[in-house]
């Protein structure tokens, strides 16, 4: 059939639309439904992943291979012994144990913000198992998103990530006075920093653009 193709303002309303859904999941995560890390992921995936079928929306606009994203993980050193999640901390509670947490733009962190090009952002290493299981920001997105629930639910699921987030191979274990639970949800708090990232780095190319 022929094709029509979508003019410039309806992207720009896609992206609208796109960053509204972030910041209603956001919000939504924010509040206790950690469930929302799934739709984070399928925003961002459309905000940024090409294949050959189908296109980004920051790429349609020309906005994503001329612009930095915001970095706000800790770098992975690999001479570390201990896991390694970049994008988000732990947070201790008396009485109720440990949990993660997405920092956002907590300035009382001893993060270093920073803006990079995106093959940099998007290819990072922003978590590392005790099995020594390395995730990107892109792995982390596709597979909340492709496979575990995001857009699709696919039978099966990669080793690695089934190991990370279903096995707790990061290995945080909490304890609460009485009982020991391990520390979940590593692949969701970290989506929802990326989501962060990705809010603050489009807020920029926006102001560039005069899109704002």
């Amino acid at each position: 059939m022929p094709k029509v193709k979508q003019t410039r303002q309806e992207l720009l309303t896609h992206l609208e639309d796109t960053i509204g859904f972030l910041e209603v999941s956001s919000a939504a995560f924010d509040s206790g439904k950690t469930g929302e890390a799934k739709r984070l992921a399928v925003s961002v995936r459309v905000l940024l992943h090409d294949t050959k079928n189908s296109k980004s929306l920051l790429g349609l606009l020309g906005w994503k291979g001329g612009h930095s994203f915001l970095n706000s993980a800790n770098p992975y050193d690999r001479k570390n012994l201990m896991s390694h999640h970049g994008l988000v901390g732990l947070r201790v509670s008396s009485g109720s144990g440990a949990s993660y947490h997405a920092p956002l733009a907590d300035g009382s962190s001893n993060r270093a913000y920073k803006f990079v090009k995106f093959p940099d952002w998007w290819n990072e290493v922003v978590i590392a198992d005790k099995k020594k299981q390395k995730f990107n920001r892109r792995e982390l997105v596709l597979a909340l998103s492709n496979k575990d629930g995001g857009a699709h639910v696919d039978p099966e699921l990669d080793e690695a990530y089934a190991n990370l987030s279903r096995d707790n191979t990061i290995g945080w274990i909490s304890h609460d006075g009485t009982s020991e639970e391990p520390v979940i949800d590593v692949e969701k708090f970290s989506a929802r920093q990326i989501a962060y990232e990705l809010l603050e780095s489009i807020k920029r190319m926006k102001e560039k653009h005069g899109a704002a």
